[in-house]
């Protein structure tokens, strides 16, 4: 996940970081991320949907929104790429709030930026790469969504200037623009897409908690509690990933007899791929032929092998006369279908159910000859999950600025004194940890299992009253 280099929880995941390395190992209780927030009582806008996070309907035009965010850099190259102006975005991302009304009426981003608005409210998204993704398998290269993380520092600064000058419904209107692009980068279909669409909508979230700490600043719980979830759906990336695999499988073929020649180039094509997948992953070498011909010298396994592809459904007739080879790389192409939809059948479930099913992924891709090829759905689902905590867990601040605005700005001794209906944790499906200490309301979510130590996952929120 990206970093963001705004005044959020960025900076105190950061500090969390460093404490966590510097701590004795002896050390029991796991580094956090503390998000402090100092807020003001705020009773609901009327009516209470007069802010939405996403654009609506009554909004949106006829167009492909893809094309105008890729439009955002036409004849702008200097405002998203020259040193000037990365140097000033990164300075813009890190001030404090009260040094940004230095800029007030500049305009920031202009039509760059509009661009990027008009985009997000456009009545379709064509990414135009479910072809590709049938046919140039690992082969396949998005260059274009590179640029596009920086287009969303370049919002994020506008969305902060925004705040700072107090136009909170100019602020508001570029929240949607983000969470909308978020929104479109999600029907891109692969992985790479959805993990760009993450660290889109957590920069944007990482600012809605300085927009809710500004004197004067509109509630926000029933725009959160109305926001898309999940906003970034991560079934199109993962069928995406199949597709790329799918297409890289194709030639092993179990409806007729391989050639040497046929067989050799399908092992040469899989044993680059392979070793580049242990290497990004970050595993030890391992050679897929010296795995290949190990099978092959094992008589009573391959046998095994035969027999559980005339279970599978191969023609009786043809496995006398397949070569040993293309027995064990249909046998392998069998094996990787069946862990990887073991794998992405969890989809669908609540994140405390996923825990309960995951063990297998969380064990390592095992030793199938693809098994380097399977998904890593429990990652990026924890990652989906870690944005959805944050939202439930702003929506709480957000509740409890609507408590103290109807009590003398006072926090409820007991999260169930708020009127308003709560979000349970997504990691767990049960309600929050909260407690008040010193004056300060304490919100702790529960970090998904094998995360227990990583602070970016052991998130509590500080909320004050803004004197």
């Amino acid at each position: 996940m990206a970093i963001s280099l705004s005044n959020s929880p960025r900076i105190f995941l950061a500090f969390a970081i460093i404490a966590a390395i510097s701590l004795d190992s002896r050390a029991v209780e796991p580094a956090k991320t503390t998000v402090k927030l100092a807020v003001q009582p705020m009773a609901a806008p009327k009516p209470v949907l007069k802010y939405v996070l996403l654009p609506e309907i009554s909004e949106l035009s006829p167009g492909n929104a893809a094309q105008w965010y890729l439009r955002c850099f036409a004849e702008q190259r200097n405002f998203f790429f020259g040193k000037e102006a990365t140097d000033q975005r990164k300075q813009l991302l890190t001030m404090p709030l009260s040094e940004l009304p230095v800029l007030k009426n500049s305009g920031y981003g202009g039509n760059a930026l509009k661009q990027a608005d008009w985009a997000a409210r456009l009545n379709t998204v064509d990414w135009q790469v479910i072809q590709r993704l049938q046919t140039d398998g690992l082969d396949l290269s998005q260059p274009e969504l590179g640029p596009l993380y920086i287009l969303a520092t370049a919002l994020q600064v506008r969305f902060r200037i925004e705040i700072a000058e107090k136009h909170f419904d100019d602020a508001i209107k570029t929240a949607k623009t983000m969470f909308g692009f978020a929104n479109h980068l999600s029907e891109n279909p692969t992985e790479q897409a959805h993990k760009l669409a993450l660290s889109v909508a957590e920069l944007c979230l990482d600012t809605c908690e300085e927009f809710i700490q500004q004197p004067g600043s509109p509630n926000l719980y029933w725009a959160l509690t109305d926001l898309r979830c999940p906003l970034v759906d991560l079934r199109k990336g993962f069928q995406g990933s199949g597709s790329l695999i799918a297409a890289e499988l194709k030639p092993i073929r179990d409806d007729t007899c391989m050639t040497d020649e046929q067989i050799e180039k399908v092992v040469a094509r899989l044993s680059g791929l392979l070793g580049f997948a242990r290497e990004q992953a970050g595993h030890a070498p391992r050679s897929f032929r010296a795995a290949l011909n190990a099978r092959i010298k094992d008589s009573e396994k391959l046998q095994a092998t035969r027999k559980r592809l005339l279970d599978a459904g191969v023609a009786e007739g043809l496995l006398p006369v397949f070569p040993p080879l293309q027995v064990i790389l249909v046998d392998a192409k069998n094996d990787y279908e069946s862990k990887r939809d073991d794998r992405v059948k969890l989809l669908s479930l609540p994140h405390w159910q996923i825990e309960a099913l995951s063990d297998s992924e969380r064990g390592g891709a095992g030793d199938g000859l693809l098994s380097d090829f399977l998904p890593g759905v429990l990652k990026l689902r924890q990652s989906q999950g870690r944005f959805e905590q944050r939202v439930a867990l702003l929506r709480q601040v957000e509740a409890l600025r609507l408590y103290a605005a109807a009590h003398e700005g006072k926090w409820p001794d007991k999260l169930a004194e708020i009127a308003v209906p709560l979000p349970v944790d997504p990691f767990t499906g049960k309600a929050f940890s909260y407690e008040l200490s010193n004056g300060s309301a304490l919100l702790k979510g529960t970090p998904p299992k094998g995360e227990e130590k990583n602070p970016a996952y052991n998130l509590l929120f500080m909320v004050t009253v803004k004197k």
